[in-house]
Parts: C-alpha cells; sequence; structure tokens
C-alpha cells in the first residue's frame, strides 16, 4: 500500500502539471482507483467481512473512480483513436464494480442506494469489456499492423516454410529438395509436408 501511495501521488501531480502523459496514455489515469478496489476485497477476504476498513477503500475508490470521470475533456484526445491503452479501462471498472457487490450485500436491508450502485457499476464494466474486445477485433490491423518485430517473425516464418533440411543436415528450399530427392523416406517426408 505504502508503494501505491507514493505512485499515486507521482502520478495524481501530472493531471494539472505541465509534465503531463502523453494524450494516448490518459487512459492508465483510471488505474489509480483499481488498486484501492483490490485492496477493499482483499482485506474482506482477509478479516472475513466488508468492515470499516473494507468501506474505507471502497469509498476511495468511487471517489477517484467519481473524480476521473467528472473529467471527460482529460480523455477526449485520447478516444479519437483506438489505442490499447483503452483496456486500462477495463481491469479499475471491474474491480469497483466487485467491490460494490460486496458493499451491496453488507448494505443490503440499510441502504436503497447500494444495489443500484452495484448494477450500474456492473453494467458498466460489462459494456467497458465487451465494447472493447469488440475494438480491438475491429483494429487489430492497426493496432499491430506497424509493429517492426512482428513484421521480421513474418519474414522468418516464411523463410522457415519454404526451406526444408535435407538427410546431409543442409538447409534447401524445398522445391529443390523434393527434385533431387531420391531416398523414399524423405519424399514421403516432403509430400506429407507440402500436404
Amino acid at each position: 500500500m505504502v508503494h501505491y501511495l507514493v505512485v499515486f501521488v507521482t502520478l495524481y501531480q501530472r493531471l494539472s502539471g505541465s509534465d503531463q502523459l502523453p494524450v494516448m496514455l490518459r487512459p492508465v489515469f483510471f488505474l489509480f482507483f483499481a488498486a484501492p478496489s483490490m485492496a477493499s476485497l482483499a482485506w474482506k477476504s482477509i478479516s472475513g467481512s466488508f468492515d470499516t476498513t473494507s468501506k474505507m477503500l471502497f469509498f476511495l475508490s468511487l471517489f477517484l473512480f467519481t473524480s476521473l470521470a467528472c473529467r471527460p475533456a482529460l480523455f477526449k484526445k485520447s478516444m479519437r483513436k483506438f489505442n490499447v491503452a483503452w483496456w486500462a479501462y477495463s481491469l479499475p471498472l471491474t474491480f469497483l464494480a466487485l467491490a460494490s457487490v460486496e458493499y451491496a450485500q453488507k448494505r443490503r436491508r440499510e441502504e436503497e442506494i447500494a444495489p443500484v450502485l452495484m448494477i450500474v457499476l456492473l453494467a458498466s464494466s460489462v459494456t467497458v469489456c465487451l465494447g472493447l474486445m469488440i475494438f480491438t477485433a475491429l483494429n487489430m490491423r492497426t493496432l499491430l499492423g506497424n509493429d517492426s518485430i512482428l513484421k521480421s517473425c513474418k519474414s522468418q516464418n516464411k523463410e522457415s516454410l519454404n526451406m526444408e533440411y535435407n538427410t546431409g543436415g543442409e538447409l534447401l528450399p524445398k522445391a529443390v529438395l523434393f527434385s533431387t530427392a531420391t531416398d523414399s523416406n524423405l519424399q514421403e517426408k516432403v509430400f506429407v509436408h507440402f500436404v
């Protein structure tokens, strides 16, 4: 938790300062409220009940979520073009929704707002996750199209697909290997490989 406080103070200063995160990485700010939500659930598991400490951590994460959700202009530029950083919305919302389920179970008879909050957060979590899966599936080429590492792997795979070892251990092109092969076992191996 001490590590979280240091990271929280360091990154939260970047919200209003001149040394801001790049526009495409601004969805990462949503990770601010993931740690208190997870800590709330972890404390509930350790203590066995959703006690005061769990509630404090849940309300801290709810406050941080509300403070970020009330600043849509901060995320407006980062939402223009799909980016992998958009997935930073899913994990914190899911943990906040799970913590709200625990809170609603604790306060079931005492408050009317807890079940409503739980349903709203669960619906938003599911909607965000499904939306991100659809956007990722639709934009797969733009996400991975300009990656030089993937291009080099593809070119190496094409080269290795067109090559085969002969009985002497030399690496020869398959077409040459197939036409010059005299061993029946090798011809069967190449024939099976072509099929």
